[in-house]
C-alpha cells in the first residue's frame, strides 16, 4: 500500500478498522457481483482512507466519485472502473475529468444540454419520487429535491425530442437509504414500468447507494433471483450499484477517552476528548443515536450523557445506560463507525483529526 498505516499506540481519539471484517464484506460483495452479474462501485465519499482503498479497489468492480480529488484517489487506488456524478459541474473542470472516467451521470436537463456534446458514456440521474420510509434529511425522493431530474419531466422531454437524447447511454437512480431487497425490487419495478420505452436504448443502469447488502438479514437470494430475471428482459444493460456503507459496515470503531464527569441538575455528564463537530459530523447531520460498547437500552444505575470537548453547548452525543460505572480515563467505544465519519473530520476548536489504525 502506498500510504503507511500508523502504528497503534492507544492514544485517543482514533478510528480502528478490522481487516478481517472488511475482507468478509468484500468477499460477500464479490459473491453478489458474480451471482447476480452486477458491478459494485465503492463510493469514496463514504470511506477514502488511502492506505485501505487499494484493497477495496482490488476486490470490487470500481469506484464512484464526485470531484477531481476523488478522481485522483480512485486512480491511485487503481480502481478498475470509475463513475462520476455531482449535482453540478464547472465546464473546464469537467472537460478534464470526463476523459479520465468510464461513465458520468448528469443531475439535470440543463447540465445535459450544456455538456451532452462532450465525449464519454453519459447518463442522467432521475428522481423517481418513490414514497419510501426514509428520513427527510437524506431522502432523495422528495418532490423538492435538487438531486436528479423529475422522472415525468425527463419522459416528457424524451418523447418530445428523442434526438436530443441520442447520446444517452445510462440512467442513474439513487432512491434508497439503508434499503432492503424488497425496496430495491420496488425501485426496479418502478423503472421497468415507467421507463420501458427508454431502457432498450441504454447501455447501463446505475441503481445508486442505500443498499444494506452486507447486513445479516439482507435477502440476498431474493435479490439475485429478481436481478437474473430482470437481465433476461434487458440483456443490453450493465447494472451498477454504489452501496457506500455496505463496504465498511460493521468493520470498525471510534474510540475516545473520558476526560471529566460532572453532575448537572442530577444528571452525570461525561466530557470526552472528541467532538461531534470534529470527528462525528455525521451524527450532527443524521441525528442518529450511536451504538456504544457496554451499554444497553434498558435503564441501569449507570446512566450518562456523553458530550464533546468543544465550546458548543449542543456538542452532545446522547444519553446512554452503561453496564458498569464510568471513571476518568475510561475508553468509550463507538461501534460501526467506518462509513462517512472519517471523511468528514475537521479541526474545529483546534482539535487534531483522529488517527487511523488497522487491526
Amino acid at each position: 500500500m502506498k500510504n503507511k498505516i500508523q502504528k497503534y499506540n492507544n492514544q485517543t481519539p482514533y478510528f480502528i478498522l478490522h481487516k478481517n471484517k472488511l475482507l468478509h464484506n468484500l468477499v460477500k460483495l464479490q459473491e453478489l457481483e458474480k451471482k447476480a452479474n452486477i458491478h459494485i462501485l465503492h463510493t469514496l465519499k463514504s470511506f477514502n482512507e488511502p492506505s485501505i482503498t487499494p484493497m477495496i479497489a482490488q476486490n470490487l468492480s470500481g469506484m464512484s466519485i464526485a470531484s477531481p480529488n476523488e478522481l485522483q484517489m480512485a486512480q491511485e487506488a487503481k480502481a478498475k472502473y470509475i463513475h462520476l456524478y455531482a449535482p453540478a459541474f464547472e465546464k473546464e473542470q469537467l472537460k478534464k475529468m470526463i476523459k479520465q472516467v468510464d461513465s458520468i451521470s448528469f443531475n439535470s436537463l440543463s447540465q445535459w444540454n450544456a455538456f451532452k456534446a462532450l465525449h464519454g458514456s453519459k447518463g442522467l440521474r432521475i428522481n423517481p419520487k418513490l414514497q419510501l420510509n426514509i428520513p427527510s434529511h437524506c431522502n432523495p425522493n422528495l418532490k423538492s429535491s435538487r438531486l436528479g431530474v423529475d422522472g415525468l419531466e425527463f419522459l416528457a422531454s424524451f418523447r418530445q425530442n428523442k434526438e436530443k437524447f441520442n447520446d444517452l447511454e445510462g440512467l442513474h437512480f439513487h432512491a434508497l437509504f439503508q434499503g432492503s431487497a424488497k425496496e430495491l425490487i420496488i425501485l426496479l419495478e418502478h423503472i421497468t414500468t415507467q421507463f420501458k420505452e427508454v431502457l432498450p436504448k441504454l447501455k447501463w443502469l446505475n441503481l445508486g447507494g442505500g443498499h444494506n447488502f452486507t447486513t445479516i438479514d439482507y435477502e440476498i437470494d431474493t435479490l439475485v433471483k429478481y436481478l437474473v430475471n430482470f437481465q433476461k428482459l434487458y440483456p443490453n444493460l450493465k447494472l451498477y450499484f454504489e452501496p457506500g456503507e455496505s463496504v465498511t459496515k460493521g468493520c470498525g470503531e471510534f474510540v475516545a477517552t473520558v476526560l471529566d464527569i460532572v453532575n448537572i441538575e442530577g444528571k452525570k455528564l461525561v466530557i470526552l476528548d472528541t467532538s461531534i463537530e470534529t470527528h462525528l459530523l455525521d451524527v450532527a447531520i443524521v441525528k442518529l443515536k450511536l451504538k456504544v460498547k457496554n451499554t444497553q437500552d434498558e435503564v441501569t444505575p449507570y446512566g450518562y450523557q456523553l458530550t464533546g470537548n468543544s465550546c458548543l453547548q449542543g456538542d452532545i452525543m446522547g444519553d446512554y445506560y452503561f453496564t458498569q460505572p464510568l471513571h476518568l480515563g475510561d475508553k468509550i467505544v463507538f461501534e460501526d463507525m467506518m462509513a462517512y465519519s472519517m471523511v468528514k473530520m475537521t479541526k474545529f476548536n483546534g482539535m487534531q483529526k483522529a488517527k487511523f489504525y488497522l487491526a
